[in-house]
Formats: structure tokens, sequence, C-alpha cells
């Protein structure tokens, strides 16, 4: 098919993978032949083949996958274009503290020219495969991502590695997963259930409690600053008095955790609640339980959401940076994109807001 042309074949064989995909033949994201079967097509050698494609990579017409194969890139031209989005993923959208956390990183990349491309996992893997593959198939200068179950192995790093591979940079909020190394803005968790228990323990209180995450790794590293306050103190970490749950329980917390959390709360004088949400819910079952806070039982949260101030009893919480960590993971990431840094992991120390659910007790309230 070569034949009769002066150039080099390995230039034919590029000139060719162009103009498919000019004429639209193969559009981004498309997988093409392989070099064995473009050899066999136009009967040049393999090393003929690598030539090509090795400058098609270099030029941003194609890209490789590590054992999946080469697929069409966004070309010399799209690199521009590639630059004026940002990929968002977020476990959840429209409540708590995430319209803050959006809302941060939007008004850096508005004020730098960038459009975000939004999307949610709701916590499940399946949702993230979903987003990872939509944001797949759209040109992307970069991805902020809160990781989904995240002190759980991940099924989908190989679509991480696949953003990777075409030099997409990620940045992490919240956490990371443990196998994929990556860059992160997040806030300093284990500090925050470090500064939540003391403030228990400077009240008085010795018979302390934790409802914790389990299958995010903010619960687990809430709950190692829980335990760190407690030793450094002389206190026991007593399990009984441990309360993990996930991201299923959460759904209908009351009726699923009624009973462990009856039998916690029935051993403790304080607890640490995993988020203002838990602790909402634990103030409910207290009510049914005819008990109140912080008379009867003190509370310690984390986020200082609108949730703290929302009800009866004011939280005393660790407040989460919201907003203010929005804005430094878009910085951060369009640092990246600029060349600026290539990896960042920024830790955001966060400070106690105290209000009413938690008191001051006696040993002998204690007893």
């Amino acid at each position: 098919m070569f034949e009769g042309n002066e150039k080099p074949k390995y230039q034919r064989l590029k000139k060719y993978i162009i103009e498919t995909i000019q004429h639209k033949q193969l559009k981004f994201g498309d997988r093409i032949f392989s070099e064995n079967e473009l050899a066999k097509k136009f009967n040049i050698s393999r090393h003929t083949v690598r030539q090509a494609i090795g400058e098609l990579v270099n030029e941003g017409w194609v890209y490789r996958v590590h054992g999946k194969g080469t697929f069409v890139g966004n070309g010399p031209c799209g690199r521009e274009e590639k630059t004026h989005t940002i990929g968002v993923i977020t476990t959840y959208l429209n409540d708590y503290i995430f319209p803050s956390i959006v809302r941060g990183i939007d008004s850096v990349l508005l004020a730098q020219g960038y459009n975000m491309l939004l999307s949610c996992t709701y916590n499940q893997h399946q949702m993230e495969r979903l987003c990872l593959e939509n944001l797949r198939n759209h040109p992307i200068a970069g991805l902020i991502v809160e990781p989904t179950k995240s002190a759980l192995p991940n099924p989908n790093l190989d679509l991480y590695q696949e953003l990777r591979q075409k030099n997409i940079p990620i940045l992490f909020i919240h956490g990371c997963y443990n196998d994929f190394d990556c860059s992160y803005v997040v806030e300093d968790d284990i500090w925050a259930g470090y500064i939540a228990t003391k403030h228990l323990i400077e009240l008085g209180h010795t018979k302390i409690g934790g409802i914790f995450k389990k299958d995010d790794i903010q619960g687990h590293y809430r709950f190692a600053g829980f335990k760190k306050a407690l030793e450094e103190t002389g206190l026991e970490v007593v399990s009984s008095r441990v309360l993990w749950f996930d991201t299923e329980d959460a759904i209908d917390f009351e009726s699923c955790m009624l009973q462990p959390l009856m039998h916690l709360l029935q051993g403790c004088s304080g607890i640490v609640c995993y988020n203002d949400q838990v602790a909402i819910k634990v103030i409910d079952v207290l009510r049914g339980m005819n008990l109140s806070v912080p008379e009867d039982i003190s509370l310690v949260s984390f986020d200082d959401s609108q949730l703290a101030v929302a009800s009866e009893v004011k939280l005393t919480t660790v407040a989460h940076p919201q907003e203010e960590l929005g804005q430094q993971a878009a910085t951060a990431l369009l640092d990246m994109i600029q060349g600026k840094q290539k990896r960042i992991n920024i830790k955001m120390r966060p400070e106690l807001v105290i209000r009413g659910s938690a008191k001051k007790i006696s040993e002998r309230e204690e007893i």
C-alpha cells in the first residue's frame, strides 16, 4: 500500500492514521489497530509500526494504556481545548458540606478561565466507574476527586491509571486510595480526632466512646486521633465503646444501628461522633431514651456544617475547611497543570468550635 512513495514507511503510516482521525473515522477514545494488526495490514515490520506510533504518542494524536492498547487522543490542537475543562468527582453534591467545597473549587476555576465538569458517585464504586468512563470521553486538563469508600480496595484504579497515562494530573481531596500514589489536599483528620477527644478529656470525661465510619479513610484517621488522645492521657481504648458503621448503614442509621448505639450510650459519658449528621441522629436516639445532651451525654462531632447549629442543641464540632479546601484543591491542581509543581500533598489543620453539646463533669458524675 505504501509502495512508490519516497517517504519512509513509518511517516506514511503516521500520515494515514492522522488523516483517519481528521476525517472522523476514528474519534477521541477509540482503540486503534494493534502493532501486529498494523504490520500485517500494511505489510511492514513491527519496528516501523512502533516508530510511527511512538511519534504519534509524543504529538498527542494517540495514547497508550498498558495491557489494553493504543487509543485516539486529543491531537496537537486538542491540548488547548483540554485546558479549559476540569473534571470534579465528589461522593455527594447537594447537601451537607459538599456545596461549599464545590463552590470553593468553582470560584478558583472560573477566575482562571476554566470550566468544571461535575459528577457524583454517591460513595458507590459502580457509580465512580461510570463517572470516570464519562470523563474519559471528554477532553479534560485535570481531575479533582473525592475518593469513594476510600478505606477499601478500589476496583477502578485501572481507569485512574489510564487518565494518568494520558498525562492528566489527578488530585484527591479528603483521602487517597492505598494502592494509588497521588497528590492530595486533605483535612488533618488525625488531628481532628485528637482535639475532639482531648476536649472531652479536659472536661473531665474518662468513659469516652466513639462512632466512626469504616469504609472511608477519614473514619480511620479520626479514630487514630481518638485513640492517641486517650492513650496519651492514660485512658484505655475500650472496644465496647467504639462503634463502626459503613455507607449502607448510614442510609437508615437509626434502624440499622439502634441496638448497638443504645448499648454504646449506656457505657459512656461522652461520645465522639464521626460527623455532624451522626451527632444529630444520636441526639434523636437519646431523646427516645429520655436522655438529653449535654445533661446526660456529651457529644463532640466533626465538620461544623449547618446541622451543627440547626437543632436545639448547638454542636461542639471540629470545623472542616469546606470552601477553603475547595479553593486550595483547585489552586493546587492548576499549579500541576501549569507545571509549577509535580506533586502536591497538603494537610489542613482544623480547629475546634466549642458550643453547647459537651459539659464539664466531676468524677462523681461519671460513676
